[in-house]
Protein backbone atom coordinates (compact mmCIF):
# COMPACT_ATOMS: atom_id res chain seq x y z
CA UNK A 1 0.00 0.00 0.00
CA UNK A 2 2.98 2.33 0.68
CA UNK A 3 3.57 2.13 -3.14
CA UNK A 4 0.32 4.04 -3.81
CA UNK A 5 1.77 6.98 -1.76
CA UNK A 6 4.38 7.15 -4.46
CA UNK A 7 2.25 7.27 -7.13
CA UNK A 8 0.93 10.83 -7.71
CA UNK A 9 5.35 11.65 -7.37
CA UNK A 10 5.58 9.03 -10.70
CA UNK A 11 2.88 11.31 -13.08
CA UNK A 12 4.03 14.19 -11.82
CA UNK A 13 7.93 13.45 -12.72
CA UNK A 14 6.68 11.57 -15.78
CA UNK A 15 4.62 14.66 -17.36
CA UNK A 16 7.53 17.00 -16.38
CA UNK A 17 9.49 15.36 -18.91
CA UNK A 18 6.91 15.20 -21.43
CA UNK A 19 6.65 18.78 -21.64
CA UNK A 20 9.87 19.57 -21.63
CA UNK A 21 10.79 17.45 -24.43
CA UNK A 22 7.44 18.96 -26.42
CA UNK A 23 8.81 22.65 -25.30
CA UNK A 24 12.69 22.29 -25.77
CA UNK A 25 14.38 23.87 -28.55
CA UNK A 26 15.91 21.53 -31.51
CA UNK A 27 19.27 22.22 -30.24
CA UNK A 28 18.73 20.75 -26.92
CA UNK A 29 17.22 17.59 -28.32
CA UNK A 30 20.11 16.88 -31.17
CA UNK A 31 23.05 17.40 -28.69
CA UNK A 32 26.79 19.75 -28.87
CA UNK A 33 27.12 21.42 -31.48
CA UNK A 34 29.72 19.52 -33.03
CA UNK A 35 27.14 16.61 -33.66
CA UNK A 36 24.32 18.71 -34.76
CA UNK A 37 25.46 18.37 -38.28
CA UNK A 38 25.86 14.83 -37.83
CA UNK A 39 22.55 14.15 -37.23
CA UNK A 40 21.26 16.44 -39.00
CA UNK A 41 22.70 14.92 -42.67
CA UNK A 42 22.48 11.50 -41.63
CA UNK A 43 19.72 10.33 -44.33
CA UNK A 44 16.18 9.11 -42.59
CA UNK A 45 15.76 4.98 -43.45
CA UNK A 46 12.76 2.85 -43.26
CA UNK A 47 14.02 -0.79 -43.51
CA UNK A 48 11.22 -2.65 -44.53
CA UNK A 49 12.31 -6.57 -43.77
CA UNK A 50 9.71 -9.45 -41.92
CA UNK A 51 12.47 -11.48 -41.34
CA UNK A 52 15.40 -9.54 -40.63
CA UNK A 53 16.38 -9.14 -36.71
CA UNK A 54 15.93 -5.30 -36.80
CA UNK A 55 17.02 -4.55 -32.87
CA UNK A 56 20.35 -5.91 -34.15
CA UNK A 57 20.36 -3.64 -37.79
CA UNK A 58 19.58 -0.26 -36.29
CA UNK A 59 21.96 -1.22 -33.75
CA UNK A 60 25.36 -2.01 -36.08
CA UNK A 61 24.46 0.63 -38.55
CA UNK A 62 24.53 3.87 -36.85
CA UNK A 63 25.88 6.02 -39.46
CA UNK A 64 22.13 6.77 -40.54
CA UNK A 65 18.67 7.95 -38.61
CA UNK A 66 16.58 5.05 -39.08
CA UNK A 67 12.62 6.28 -38.72
CA UNK A 68 9.39 4.40 -37.59
CA UNK A 69 7.77 4.92 -40.77
CA UNK A 70 8.42 5.09 -44.70
CA UNK A 71 6.24 8.11 -44.96
CA UNK A 72 9.05 9.41 -42.86
CA UNK A 73 12.01 8.35 -44.75
CA UNK A 74 14.41 9.72 -46.85
CA UNK A 75 15.76 6.35 -48.26
CA UNK A 76 13.45 3.37 -48.04
CA UNK A 77 14.94 -0.26 -48.19
CA UNK A 78 12.81 -3.16 -49.42
CA UNK A 79 13.93 -6.38 -48.47
CA UNK A 80 12.63 -9.70 -49.91
CA UNK A 81 13.48 -13.46 -49.74
CA UNK A 82 12.39 -16.33 -51.10
CA UNK A 83 14.27 -20.33 -50.62
CA UNK A 84 17.04 -21.10 -53.10
CA UNK A 85 18.58 -23.80 -54.61
CA UNK A 86 20.96 -24.70 -51.21
CA UNK A 87 18.22 -24.97 -49.04
CA UNK A 88 19.27 -21.44 -47.87
CA UNK A 89 17.29 -18.17 -48.70
CA UNK A 90 18.08 -15.30 -51.48
CA UNK A 91 17.24 -12.00 -50.11
CA UNK A 92 16.64 -8.84 -52.69
CA UNK A 93 17.06 -5.62 -51.47
CA UNK A 94 15.51 -2.63 -53.25
CA UNK A 95 16.91 0.65 -52.25
CA UNK A 96 14.73 4.06 -53.48
CA UNK A 97 15.78 7.18 -52.73
CA UNK A 98 12.85 9.91 -51.50
CA UNK A 99 12.87 14.09 -51.46
CA UNK A 100 17.23 15.36 -51.67
CA UNK A 101 17.92 11.71 -52.55
CA UNK A 102 15.43 11.35 -55.54
CA UNK A 103 16.87 9.28 -58.77
CA UNK A 104 19.51 7.22 -56.15
CA UNK A 105 18.04 3.78 -56.51
CA UNK A 106 20.06 0.45 -55.94
CA UNK A 107 19.51 -3.34 -56.05
CA UNK A 108 21.76 -5.45 -54.35
CA UNK A 109 21.26 -9.29 -53.18
CA UNK A 110 22.32 -11.81 -50.77
CA UNK A 111 22.15 -15.45 -50.77
CA UNK A 112 22.95 -17.98 -47.73
CA UNK A 113 22.94 -21.38 -47.37
CA UNK A 114 21.26 -23.98 -45.08
CA UNK A 115 24.13 -24.75 -42.43
CA UNK A 116 24.87 -20.96 -41.41
CA UNK A 117 23.68 -19.78 -37.97
CA UNK A 118 21.49 -16.63 -37.58
CA UNK A 119 24.26 -14.36 -36.25
CA UNK A 120 26.08 -15.56 -39.57
CA UNK A 121 22.73 -14.89 -41.71
CA UNK A 122 21.87 -11.42 -40.04
CA UNK A 123 25.79 -10.02 -40.53
CA UNK A 124 25.97 -10.80 -43.65
CA UNK A 125 22.72 -8.94 -44.40
CA UNK A 126 23.60 -6.63 -42.11
CA UNK A 127 26.66 -6.05 -44.46
CA UNK A 128 24.95 -5.28 -47.63
CA UNK A 129 22.43 -2.88 -46.11
CA UNK A 130 25.48 -1.08 -45.07
CA UNK A 131 27.28 -1.00 -48.94
CA UNK A 132 23.89 0.29 -50.14
CA UNK A 133 23.39 2.82 -47.83
CA UNK A 134 26.94 3.84 -47.91
CA UNK A 135 26.17 5.87 -51.79
CA UNK A 136 22.86 8.25 -49.48
CA UNK A 137 25.79 8.61 -46.57
CA UNK A 138 28.57 9.55 -49.58
CA UNK A 139 25.86 12.82 -50.24
CA UNK A 140 26.63 14.06 -46.56
CA UNK A 141 28.89 15.45 -44.31
CA UNK A 142 29.25 12.03 -42.76
CA UNK A 143 31.29 11.06 -45.81
CA UNK A 144 34.53 12.15 -44.08
CA UNK A 145 34.32 9.80 -41.46
CA UNK A 146 33.32 6.56 -43.56
CA UNK A 147 35.98 4.67 -45.09
CA UNK A 148 35.17 1.17 -47.03
CA UNK A 149 37.62 -1.73 -46.23
CA UNK A 150 38.05 -4.55 -48.68
CA UNK A 151 39.21 -8.15 -47.69
CA UNK A 152 40.82 -10.46 -50.28
CA UNK A 153 39.05 -13.70 -50.81
CA UNK A 154 41.82 -15.88 -51.09
CA UNK A 155 39.63 -19.03 -51.92
CA UNK A 156 38.32 -17.06 -54.83
CA UNK A 157 40.79 -18.48 -57.30
CA UNK A 158 41.08 -22.07 -56.29
CA UNK A 159 38.52 -24.24 -58.37
CA UNK A 160 34.84 -24.87 -57.19
CA UNK A 161 35.17 -28.27 -55.75
CA UNK A 162 32.69 -30.42 -57.22
CA UNK A 163 28.87 -30.84 -55.43
CA UNK A 164 28.94 -34.16 -54.40
CA UNK A 165 25.07 -34.11 -53.49
CA UNK A 166 24.88 -32.43 -56.99
CA UNK A 167 22.49 -29.84 -55.67
CA UNK A 168 19.87 -31.78 -53.04
CA UNK A 169 19.06 -30.64 -50.29
CA UNK A 170 18.00 -32.94 -47.17
CA UNK A 171 15.33 -32.00 -44.25
CA UNK A 172 14.85 -34.31 -41.14
CA UNK A 173 12.26 -33.40 -38.91
CA UNK A 174 10.40 -34.30 -36.02
CA UNK A 175 8.28 -32.89 -32.67
CA UNK A 176 5.20 -33.70 -30.40
CA UNK A 177 3.91 -32.64 -27.55
CA UNK A 178 1.49 -34.31 -24.42
CA UNK A 179 -0.64 -33.05 -21.95
CA UNK A 180 -2.25 -34.89 -19.21
CA UNK A 181 -4.87 -33.81 -16.41
CA UNK A 182 -6.51 -36.04 -14.11
CA UNK A 183 -9.58 -36.54 -16.78
CA UNK A 184 -8.08 -36.14 -20.19
CA UNK A 185 -4.80 -36.32 -21.79
CA UNK A 186 -3.49 -35.86 -25.61
CA UNK A 187 -0.59 -36.75 -27.80
CA UNK A 188 0.46 -34.92 -30.89
CA UNK A 189 3.46 -36.12 -32.69
CA UNK A 190 4.29 -35.22 -36.17
CA UNK A 191 7.85 -35.86 -38.42
CA UNK A 192 8.83 -36.03 -41.61
CA UNK A 193 11.49 -36.21 -44.43
CA UNK A 194 12.19 -33.34 -47.19
CA UNK A 195 14.53 -33.64 -50.35
CA UNK A 196 14.44 -30.46 -52.76
CA UNK A 197 16.71 -30.20 -55.81
CA UNK A 198 16.81 -27.02 -57.40
CA UNK A 199 18.29 -25.63 -60.64
CA UNK A 200 17.90 -22.81 -63.16
CA UNK A 201 15.96 -25.43 -65.68
CA UNK A 202 14.74 -28.58 -63.04
CA UNK A 203 12.92 -27.85 -59.82
CA UNK A 204 12.40 -31.41 -57.69
CA UNK A 205 10.88 -31.52 -54.48
CA UNK A 206 9.75 -34.86 -52.41
CA UNK A 207 7.61 -34.70 -49.30
CA UNK A 208 7.18 -37.46 -46.66
CA UNK A 209 5.08 -36.59 -43.52
CA UNK A 210 3.37 -38.59 -40.85
CA UNK A 211 0.99 -37.52 -37.71
CA UNK A 212 -0.85 -38.62 -34.82
CA UNK A 213 -3.55 -37.02 -32.47
CA UNK A 214 -4.57 -39.03 -29.72
CA UNK A 215 -7.01 -37.77 -27.07
CA UNK A 216 -8.73 -39.07 -24.20
CA UNK A 217 -11.71 -38.29 -22.01
CA UNK A 218 -13.06 -39.23 -19.15
CA UNK A 219 -16.92 -39.07 -19.02
CA UNK A 220 -19.26 -40.88 -16.59
CA UNK A 221 -16.56 -42.81 -15.18
CA UNK A 222 -16.09 -43.89 -19.03
CA UNK A 223 -12.83 -42.60 -21.02
CA UNK A 224 -13.45 -41.50 -24.22
CA UNK A 225 -10.46 -42.59 -26.46
CA UNK A 226 -10.09 -40.76 -30.32
CA UNK A 227 -7.17 -41.30 -31.97
CA UNK A 228 -6.42 -39.98 -35.46
CA UNK A 229 -3.28 -40.00 -38.04
CA UNK A 230 -2.64 -38.42 -41.33
CA UNK A 231 0.35 -39.56 -43.74
CA UNK A 232 1.32 -37.98 -46.81
CA UNK A 233 3.67 -38.08 -49.50
CA UNK A 234 4.41 -35.56 -52.05
CA UNK A 235 6.45 -35.18 -54.97
CA UNK A 236 6.95 -33.00 -58.47
CA UNK A 237 9.14 -32.44 -60.93
CA UNK A 238 9.02 -28.94 -62.94
CA UNK A 239 11.14 -28.12 -65.69
CA UNK A 240 12.03 -24.64 -67.02
CA UNK A 241 10.88 -24.04 -70.56
CA UNK A 242 11.20 -20.31 -70.86
CA UNK A 243 10.75 -16.85 -69.19
CA UNK A 244 6.92 -17.65 -69.31
CA UNK A 245 6.06 -21.32 -69.85
CA UNK A 246 7.17 -23.92 -67.10
CA UNK A 247 5.75 -27.29 -67.33
CA UNK A 248 5.87 -30.50 -64.41
CA UNK A 249 4.28 -33.68 -62.78
CA UNK A 250 2.96 -34.20 -59.46
CA UNK A 251 2.24 -37.17 -57.96
CA UNK A 252 0.80 -37.57 -54.35
CA UNK A 253 0.11 -40.65 -51.94
CA UNK A 254 -1.95 -40.04 -48.65
CA UNK A 255 -4.16 -41.78 -45.74
CA UNK A 256 -5.77 -39.40 -43.45
CA UNK A 257 -8.90 -41.11 -41.16
CA UNK A 258 -10.20 -37.19 -40.63
CA UNK A 259 -11.28 -37.59 -44.28
CA UNK A 260 -12.00 -41.29 -44.33
CA UNK A 261 -8.98 -41.86 -47.07
CA UNK A 262 -7.80 -45.01 -46.31
CA UNK A 263 -5.40 -44.69 -49.07
CA UNK A 264 -4.90 -42.09 -52.04
CA UNK A 265 -2.65 -42.76 -54.66
CA UNK A 266 -2.71 -39.92 -57.26
CA UNK A 267 -0.47 -38.08 -60.44
CA UNK A 268 -1.23 -35.05 -62.26
CA UNK A 269 0.41 -33.10 -64.69
CA UNK A 270 0.73 -29.40 -64.65
CA UNK A 271 1.64 -26.33 -67.01
CA UNK A 272 1.99 -22.89 -66.02
CA UNK A 273 2.24 -19.35 -67.83
CA UNK A 274 3.65 -16.51 -65.89
CA UNK A 275 2.20 -13.58 -67.52
CA UNK A 276 5.69 -11.50 -65.88
CA UNK A 277 9.46 -13.02 -67.03
CA UNK A 278 9.85 -15.24 -63.75
CA UNK A 279 13.05 -13.45 -62.90
CA UNK A 280 10.77 -10.56 -61.78
CA UNK A 281 8.71 -13.03 -59.27
CA UNK A 282 10.47 -11.69 -55.73
CA UNK A 283 8.81 -8.51 -56.46
CA UNK A 284 5.50 -9.16 -58.94
CA UNK A 285 3.86 -12.31 -60.19
CA UNK A 286 0.89 -13.45 -62.29
CA UNK A 287 0.28 -16.79 -63.11
CA UNK A 288 -1.67 -18.99 -64.77
CA UNK A 289 -1.59 -22.49 -63.79
CA UNK A 290 -3.51 -25.79 -65.31
CA UNK A 291 -3.45 -29.10 -63.62
CA UNK A 292 -5.43 -32.16 -64.92
CA UNK A 293 -4.87 -35.80 -62.95
CA UNK A 294 -5.83 -39.40 -61.77
CA UNK A 295 -6.52 -40.77 -58.52
CA UNK A 296 -7.41 -43.86 -57.20
CA UNK A 297 -9.07 -44.35 -53.66
CA UNK A 298 -9.59 -46.78 -51.01
CA UNK A 299 -12.09 -45.22 -48.22
CA UNK A 300 -11.83 -46.60 -44.00
CA UNK A 301 -16.16 -46.59 -44.21
CA UNK A 302 -18.49 -46.87 -47.31
CA UNK A 303 -19.13 -43.56 -48.32
CA UNK A 304 -22.57 -41.11 -49.29
CA UNK A 305 -22.30 -42.42 -52.73
CA UNK A 306 -22.02 -45.91 -51.47
CA UNK A 307 -18.30 -46.42 -52.55
CA UNK A 308 -15.34 -48.44 -50.69
CA UNK A 309 -12.92 -47.45 -53.38
CA UNK A 310 -13.10 -45.77 -56.72
CA UNK A 311 -11.05 -44.41 -59.24
CA UNK A 312 -11.76 -40.52 -60.00
CA UNK A 313 -10.33 -38.25 -62.84
CA UNK A 314 -10.33 -33.93 -62.07
CA UNK A 315 -8.73 -30.78 -62.98
CA UNK A 316 -7.67 -27.87 -61.85
CA UNK A 317 -7.53 -24.11 -62.85
CA UNK A 318 -5.66 -21.72 -60.70
CA UNK A 319 -4.93 -18.10 -60.94
CA UNK A 320 -3.02 -15.91 -59.05
CA UNK A 321 -1.34 -12.67 -58.48
CA UNK A 322 0.86 -11.98 -56.14
CA UNK A 323 2.80 -8.30 -55.50
CA UNK A 324 5.11 -6.96 -52.97
CA UNK A 325 6.43 -3.40 -52.82
CA UNK A 326 7.27 -0.94 -50.33
CA UNK A 327 3.87 0.48 -49.54
CA UNK A 328 3.07 -3.14 -48.82
CA UNK A 329 1.42 -6.47 -50.52
CA UNK A 330 -1.06 -8.20 -51.89
CA UNK A 331 -2.41 -11.83 -52.76
CA UNK A 332 -4.36 -13.04 -54.85
CA UNK A 333 -5.69 -16.40 -56.14
CA UNK A 334 -8.75 -18.10 -57.41
CA UNK A 335 -8.66 -22.42 -57.85
CA UNK A 336 -11.66 -24.12 -59.52
CA UNK A 337 -11.53 -27.72 -59.41
CA UNK A 338 -13.83 -30.33 -60.18
CA UNK A 339 -14.44 -34.01 -60.87
CA UNK A 340 -14.55 -34.96 -64.61
CA UNK A 341 -17.01 -37.66 -64.42
CA UNK A 342 -19.51 -35.53 -62.84
CA UNK A 343 -18.94 -31.57 -63.35
CA UNK A 344 -21.27 -30.67 -60.12
CA UNK A 345 -18.82 -31.98 -58.11
CA UNK A 346 -16.64 -28.93 -57.79
CA UNK A 347 -14.97 -26.55 -55.43
CA UNK A 348 -14.24 -22.97 -55.97
CA UNK A 349 -11.74 -20.94 -53.67
CA UNK A 350 -10.85 -17.15 -53.39
CA UNK A 351 -8.00 -16.88 -51.32
CA UNK A 352 -6.61 -13.29 -50.96
CA UNK A 353 -4.22 -11.01 -48.28
CA UNK A 354 -3.46 -7.09 -48.40
CA UNK A 355 -1.47 -5.65 -45.77
CA UNK A 356 -0.54 -1.83 -46.63
CA UNK A 357 0.06 1.59 -44.59
CA UNK A 358 -3.22 3.72 -45.91
CA UNK A 359 -1.50 7.02 -44.08
CA UNK A 360 1.26 7.71 -41.96
CA UNK A 361 1.84 5.83 -38.70
CA UNK A 362 -1.55 3.45 -39.80
CA UNK A 363 -1.04 0.21 -41.21
CA UNK A 364 -3.80 -2.46 -42.06
CA UNK A 365 -4.19 -6.10 -43.14
CA UNK A 366 -7.04 -8.34 -44.38
CA UNK A 367 -7.08 -12.07 -44.88
CA UNK A 368 -9.44 -14.19 -45.87
CA UNK A 369 -10.85 -17.45 -47.52
CA UNK A 370 -13.76 -19.04 -49.04
CA UNK A 371 -14.38 -22.10 -50.35
CA UNK A 372 -17.69 -23.18 -52.37
CA UNK A 373 -17.71 -27.01 -51.36
CA UNK A 374 -19.90 -29.22 -53.31
CA UNK A 375 -16.96 -32.06 -53.94
CA UNK A 376 -17.12 -34.03 -50.67
CA UNK A 377 -17.18 -37.74 -52.07
CA UNK A 378 -15.49 -38.75 -49.54
CA UNK A 379 -17.69 -38.27 -46.46
CA UNK A 380 -18.64 -41.43 -44.40
CA UNK A 381 -22.50 -42.94 -44.92
CA UNK A 382 -24.20 -42.42 -41.83
CA UNK A 383 -25.12 -39.10 -39.73
CA UNK A 384 -21.66 -37.84 -37.53
CA UNK A 385 -22.31 -38.86 -33.92
CA UNK A 386 -21.76 -36.25 -31.27
CA UNK A 387 -18.50 -37.69 -30.42
CA UNK A 388 -16.99 -37.81 -33.47
CA UNK A 389 -18.43 -33.82 -33.70
CA UNK A 390 -16.89 -32.52 -30.52
CA UNK A 391 -13.32 -34.95 -30.73
CA UNK A 392 -13.56 -33.51 -34.21
CA UNK A 393 -12.71 -36.91 -35.49
CA UNK A 394 -14.14 -36.62 -39.40
CA UNK A 395 -15.38 -34.30 -41.71
CA UNK A 396 -18.45 -32.76 -41.90
CA UNK A 397 -20.74 -31.85 -44.70
CA UNK A 398 -20.55 -28.43 -45.70
CA UNK A 399 -21.72 -26.13 -48.63
CA UNK A 400 -18.74 -23.46 -47.74
CA UNK A 401 -16.14 -22.52 -45.48
CA UNK A 402 -15.15 -19.44 -44.76
CA UNK A 403 -12.08 -17.88 -42.57
CA UNK A 404 -11.63 -14.44 -42.01
CA UNK A 405 -9.08 -11.80 -40.26
CA UNK A 406 -8.42 -8.37 -39.79
CA UNK A 407 -5.35 -6.17 -38.15
CA UNK A 408 -5.16 -2.56 -37.42
CA UNK A 409 -2.12 -0.53 -36.38
CA UNK A 410 -1.39 2.90 -35.93
CA UNK A 411 2.32 4.33 -35.05
CA UNK A 412 2.75 7.77 -33.72
CA UNK A 413 5.52 10.12 -31.18
CA UNK A 414 8.88 10.42 -32.12
CA UNK A 415 9.79 9.45 -35.69
CA UNK A 416 13.39 8.19 -35.03
CA UNK A 417 14.21 4.61 -34.49
CA UNK A 418 17.72 4.50 -33.41
CA UNK A 419 17.79 3.28 -29.75
CA UNK A 420 18.15 -0.48 -29.35
CA UNK A 421 17.55 -1.34 -25.44
CA UNK A 422 17.50 -5.14 -24.81
CA UNK A 423 17.03 -4.26 -21.28
CA UNK A 424 14.41 -6.07 -18.54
Amino acid sequence: MKLLGYLPFFFFITALTVIQAQQAPLDSITGPVNERAEIKDAPRVYIDCKSCDMSFIRQEISFVSHVRDRQLAEVQVFITDQVNGSGGRTYVLAFTGKGVYEGINNKLTFHTIQSQTGNEIRTGLKRIIQLGLASYAAHTALADQINLSFKPDTTMQRKVPVDRWNNWVMEVYGGGSFNKESQQSSLNVYYGLRADRVTEEWRIRNSLSFSINNRRFLSDSTWIHSEMHRNTYSGSIVKSINDHWSGGVFVGVTSSTYDNIALNCGIAPAIEYSFLPYREAMRKEITLVYRIGYSHRNYFETTLYEKNKETVYSQVLEAAVRIMQPWGSVSVQVMGTNFLHDFKKNRLTFDGGISMRVVKGLSVSFNGRLNIVHDQINLPKGDASLEDILLQQRTLATSFQLYNSIGVSYTFGSIYNNVVNLRL
